[in-house]
């Protein structure tokens, strides 16, 4: 019995001391400390008043240690959360002022190939319309030739006449269809450039999102750091 409650005085006594001393808040475990109170209170008890002052002083910059480091990670915290939100918002101002330049380009690129495509449509119409007047054109010589030729009052000068305006209108249209199809080359051309624009606009787009991700990544990395 007399052992037990030395035992307990022993322990009752430092864990005092540990509570004076606020050991819990810098200790996670008190055995070293406990094990050198316990062999000077038993070995050399006319040291243990150094130790425990020695402890104290000890615990008292410990504290302090660890109150300035909650200061300043709590300082950090509101620092890295300031340049978040700075971040955060030159990001937003990033991205919005790429969606309107887009925007704007695309607007001007869309306007511009629409009216060339509007005038080459034109064009391709009225080639049409003058296509269809000379095939019809051909096709009254062609009858009023045939006509000639079974009548009985044909004569050679009227059809060696028509042969040539037969040929004068084929040359016509055998000309015109080549205007046609160069016109048609031409629109799919375009066509084809207006849709490769869009293409690498998008890709611009793309690139400089993904530099921006890059750059944001880099900033969150040496926020990391920082931390």
């Amino acid at each position: 019995k007399e052992t037990m409650s030395d035992d307990e005085d022993e322990e009752f006594q430092f864990s005092n001391l540990m509570d004076r001393l606020g050991a819990k808040k810098v200790l996670d475990d008190e055995s070293d400390v406990k094990q050198l109170w316990l062999q000077l209170r038993k070995d050399e008890p006319h040291l243990l008043s150094n130790f425990e002052e020695f402890l104290v002083r000890i615990f008292s910059q410990l504290q302090e240690a660890d109150n300035e480091k909650n200061e300043l990670e709590c300082a950090l915290k509101k620092k890295i959360a300031a340049y978040d939100e700075e971040i955060q918002h030159l990001y937003e101002e990033m991205e919005q002022q790429i969606k309107k330049e887009k925007e704007q380009f695309l607007l001007k690129d869309t306007e511009r190939f629409q009216s060339y495509s509007q005038e080459l449509e034109c064009k391709l119409l009225s080639k049409e319309q003058e296509l269809e007047q000379l095939v019809q054109k051909q096709k009254r010589l062609e009858q009023q030739c045939t006509e000639l030729l079974s009548g009985k009052e044909e004569t050679k000068v009227e059809n060696t006449k028509l042969k040539l305006t037969n040929q004068e209108l084929l040359r016509d249209l055998e000309r015109t269809s080549h205007e046609l199809s160069l016109a048609q080359q031409q629109l799919q051309v375009l066509q084809e450039e207006a849709s490769k624009l869009h293409e690498e606009k998008e890709m611009e787009v793309y690139r400089v999102t993904e530099t921006l991700q890059r750059e944001k990544s880099g900033l969150l990395k040496q926020l990391d750091f920082l931390r």
